[in-house]
């Protein structure tokens, strides 16, 4: 495999076109690409939730730092809750290992950089993100993209986006002129509206025209949204529907359906019927979490001025 083939591959990672990847051929093991394909055709495994098939990529004998670490976020994720510290341990491990000394390829994509990116995956997931932006080096300008896309994920998540926007402003000095720098200052926009959002929905629409984007639901859900916030709701509805064509059960795109329909001012019928359909394919999707919370405060809320109100 050569250079431009390995760059194409990574940029289809980055804009969340898991599926390609997950159906392009390995190069052979003595291909100078082979490790670096793996480890992205792995994730993108991990990322679609198929887990048997990220694992049997894997080869057992492999002990190298970037596979353990593979191995173990593969693990965690499909083990049942309650039944993951074991693999967080493994991953807190490595993390520790690469740090007193790593001997292993320095290739983007398969060093250090990754397995910082896994572990604090994991802990973010567990709700540990003091851990995971520790682990990523937030704060210490990090020189590694990924771990920076990954700062700025998790600070917009905890509603800090200006410490979001000095990780961008940092990285964007020697990171110019990279595609994922491009999407961490889409989804900064989408988080803090105002000019940045027309800037976002400009980078979407170039990605979502690139090659390979007309199969790829992700990146046609982030046009979708950017629609949505600057009030362009035809359009939103039409990238949606591109997205919904090529995956029907794409979550992001239903739970967009719902919050375009609401938006859009159409019937509690139809609003219902999307809320619906997504907690029929994704019951523990956040946005379904995040409504369940807020209509028990209301409930609360409620039942509290009818007891004022009646005393």
């Amino acid at each position: 495999m050569d250079s431009d083939s390995l760059f194409y591959l990574k940029n289809q990672f980055y804009l969340g076109n898991f599926k390609y990847l997950c159906d392009n051929p390995l190069p052979p093991t003595t291909d100078e690409a082979y490790l670096a394909t793996l480890c992205y055709t792995t994730r993108s495994h991990i990322a679609l939730k198929n887990y048997p098939a990220a694992l049997s990529l894997l080869p057992a004998s492999d002990t190298s730092a970037p596979i353990r670490a593979l191995r173990s976020l593969t693990n965690y994720f499909a083990a049942a809750e309650g039944e993951r510290e074991p693999f967080l341990e493994e991953l807190r491990d490595l993390c520790i290992e690469i740090e007193e000394g790593y001997e292993g390829s320095e290739e983007e994509g398969t060093g250090p950089g990754l397995i910082k990116v896994l572990g604090a995956t994991a802990f973010f997931n567990e709700g540990e993100v003091e851990e995971a932006l520790t682990t990523l080096g937030a704060g210490c300008k990090s020189r590694d993209i990924e771990s920076v896309a990954l700062i700025v994920h998790i600070y917009l998540s905890i509603a800090r986006p200006d410490l979001a926007k000095k990780e961008y402003e940092a990285a964007k000095k020697w990171a110019d002129d990279t595609l994922l720098i491009q999407m961490i200052e889409g989804t900064i926009g989408l988080a803090v509206g105002s000019r940045t959002l027309q800037t976002a929905s400009y980078i979407y629409a170039e990605q979502a025209s690139a090659p390979g984007s007309s199969t790829n639901p992700h990146i046609l859900t982030a046009k979708a949204v950017s629609h949505i916030l600057l009030g362009a709701y035809s359009d939103a509805e039409n990238a949606l529907n591109e997205a919904l064509a090529i995956d029907g059960r794409f979550a992001e795109a239903l739970a967009a359906q719902v919050t375009l329909a609401e938006l859009k001012g159409n019937r509690t019928s139809d609003v219902e019927s999307a809320l619906s359909h997504l907690q029929s394919i994704h019951p523990t999707h956040p946005l379904l979490n995040d409504l369940e919370v807020k209509s028990l405060a209301f409930d609360e809320a409620a039942a509290n001025i009818t007891t004022s109100a009646a005393a």
